[in-house]
C-alpha cells in the first residue's frame, strides 16, 4: 500500500548475458552524456540512476532534488541474469500530493458541515485537485525515467 502511495514501481528484466556483460552494458548506458538521465554503480551489482530534471531548485544538504530515481540490482541465475529495478518519483511530489488531498478534504468537510462557507469549500476542492495533479505528475516523471532506461537497456520484462 505504501508503495502505491509513494508511486514505487518494481520491475524485473531477464537477460541471456552473463553478469559482467550486463554490467558493462549498463555502464555504457550511464557513460553516454546525451541521455536525459545519469547513473553509477554503487557496488559490484547495484546501481542507481536519476533523471537530470530537477523538481526542487534550492540546495539543501542530504535533500533529493531530482524528479525521479531508479535503483537496480543484477542477480545471477542458473540460466542468465535477473535485473531487479525499483523506480520512484521524488518523494516530495508524493508527500505533497497526499498532504494536499488530506488537507483539502478536511477543509472541504469542515466548510460544508460547520460553516457552509463556499470559499473554503472551493479552496478545499482546489487543494484536492492540486494533490491529484501532483500524484499524476510524479507517475509521469517515474515512468519517463523507467521508459528511457528500458529503451537503452533493450531487455524483456520478466512476467510474474
Amino acid at each position: 500500500m505504501l508503495g502505491k502511495i509513494l508511486n514505487i514501481r518494481k520491475t524485473n528484466y531477464t537477460s541471456d548475458l552473463n553478469e559482467e556483460n550486463l554490467k558493462k552494458k549498463v555502464e555504457a548506458i550511464f557513460a553516454q552524456g546525451t541521455l536525459s538521465f545519469v547513473g553509477r554503480f554503487s557496488n559490484k551489482s547495484e546501481f542507481t540512476a536519476y533523471d537530470k530534471l530537477r523538481v526542487v531548485a534550492w540546495h539543501m544538504p542530504n535533500f533529493k532534488r531530482k524528479s525521479a530515481y531508479l535503483k537496480g540490482e543484477i542477480i545471477k541465475l542458473e540460466k542468465g541474469v535477473l535485473l531487479k529495478v525499483h523506480s520512484n518519483p521524488n518523494v516530495i511530489l508524493s508527500i505533497f500530493a497526499l498532504l494536499s488531498v488530506l488537507i483539502g478534504a478536511a477543509i472541504t468537510l469542515a466548510a460544508e458541515s460547520i460553516h457552509k462557507n463556499k470559499q473554503f469549500f472551493l479552496i478545499g476542492c482546489i487543494l484536492i485537485i492540486v494533490g491529484i495533479l501532483y500524484y499524476f505528475v510524479g507517475r509521469f516523471l517515474r515512468n519517463r525515467l523507467q521508459k528511457n532506461f528500458e529503451q537503452y537497456l533493450g531487455l524483456p520484462k520478466m512476467k510474474l
